[in-house]
């Protein structure tokens, strides 16, 4: 069976590409990244080069082009990818890129595969819509034609792959018949995914360590700071700090300027060469995420011996039993947010009790690091193919 994949950056398919390269599946990727960037991809897997501006340049120089001109290149890489591609058994796209190539594989007779790693476009705008809003910055909306590309993209796949249930409620009726879940555990090499968790290590001096909640997060308007420091301000614990590790322009966001104005207690941590060092600094963490197709940031902080907290639109936290594992609170909720912090601050009872039962989980799932959540998803795909022909 010949298998190709269309990515213009690396992503998480060196995942999918080794385990079905050992599954004896001819792999090929179509990218604009070069092999070095594959980390641990696979010497029997195949790429072939196809040209893409954007994500080139953006590597080489971290100039980052106007989104009107992303969205163009983007396109402009698709067809280029479906005047190269052969012929192949099954076609793997990124959603939003692999309109034209999934259209050229079918008439082929091959399988299209969508790899949409986010909830469906129109839920997910809907939610971004409402936070540009609150935090005060302009909403701007993707252009028609691209909107209409990626929803057209969704109608033509014979399967769309999510990484949970949250990602998978978003999609209508209509399409649920394609949705297919595969958690992307595993995207952290298991020589990284486990720590030492001896918490006693950290000096218990009250006074020289404060408690310290940690949160991770790129996009401020996905990511649900807002929510997280208007929480924080509300709790006012006493000898205790919050670090939020993230490179986002946070000036460019009134609110939570105007939030980090009033709140001396957080630290803003834009640079961690070692992500390891940074969870060894806190003793719990937050994910007030409004929108985690997956969140594996979750997943590295528990492995890190960190008790949790997590919303209900983080897709990860559906691998863990709530209350047992973790805390999850609904999404855009100060006031469940406040009490779960309140509650992990107040009980170290608690906090031992998510930090053992969350290591015992993570080693059940990871098992004997094949993945098995993910592979068994990969089966499914393969097993549908086979049915087909």
């Amino acid at each position: 069976m010949k298998l190709a994949f269309s990515t213009g950056r690396p992503a998480h398919v060196v995942l999918p590409a080794n385990l079905l390269a050992k599954r004896n599946v001819d792999v090929t990727i179509y990218t604009a990244a070069y092999r070095r960037r594959f980390r641990q991809l696979a010497p029997a897997v195949h790429l072939r080069w196809v040209p893409q501006l954007v994500p080139t340049l953006h590597f080489l120089t971290g100039v980052q082009l106007p989104r009107p001109l992303q969205r163009a290149d983007t396109a402009i890489y698709d067809h280029l990818v479906a005047l190269r591609m052969g012929n192949f058994d099954i076609f793997w796209g990124w959603a939003s890129g692999s309109l034209a190539a999934g259209r050229a594989a079918r008439r082929r007779g091959a399988c299209f595969v969508l790899d949409r790693a986010c909830p469906h476009v129109d839920a997910q705008q809907a939610l971004v819509r409402t936070e540009c809003e609150r935090l005060g910055v302009p909403y701007h909306a993707e252009p028609d034609w691209f909107r209409a590309r990626q929803l057209a993209e969704y109608e033509e796949a014979d399967v769309i792959l999510v990484p949970s249930a949250y990602s998978r409620r978003s999609f209508p009726a209509a399409l649920q018949n394609k949705v297919m879940i595969a958690p992307l555990f595993g995207r952290v090499p298991a020589a990284q995914s486990f720590v030492s968790t001896d918490r006693a290590a950290r000096d218990t001096n009250a006074e020289a360590h404060p408690f310290t909640f940690g949160t991770v997060g790129g996009q401020p308007l996905r990511k649900g700071f807002l929510y997280l420091l208007q929480a924080w301000k509300r709790l006012q614990l006493p000898n205790a700090r919050l670090l939020l590790r993230t490179d986002a322009p946070l000036h460019r966001f009134p609110a939570l300027q105007d939030l980090l104005r009033q709140l001396p207690n957080v630290e803003i941590v834009d640079y961690c060469a070692n992500m390891g060092d940074f969870y060894r600094r806190c003793d719990a963490f937050v994910l007030p995420t409004i929108d985690d197709g997956f969140g594996m940031v979750l997943l590295e902080a528990m492995a890190h011996g960190l008790p949790a907290i997590a919303t209900n639109h983080c897709g990860s936290a559906e691998l863990f039993a709530a209350g047992r594992d973790l805390l999850i609170v609904q999404a855009q909720d100060v006031d469940a947010l406040s009490a779960a912090m309140q509650q992990l601050y107040a009980s170290a009872e608690l906090q031992e009790k998510l930090r053992s039962n969350a290591q015992l989980t993570l080693r059940r799932i990871e098992g004997d690091g094949s993945y098995e959540l993910y592979s068994g998803a990969l089966d499914r795909i393969l097993s549908r193919v086979k049915v087909t022909r």
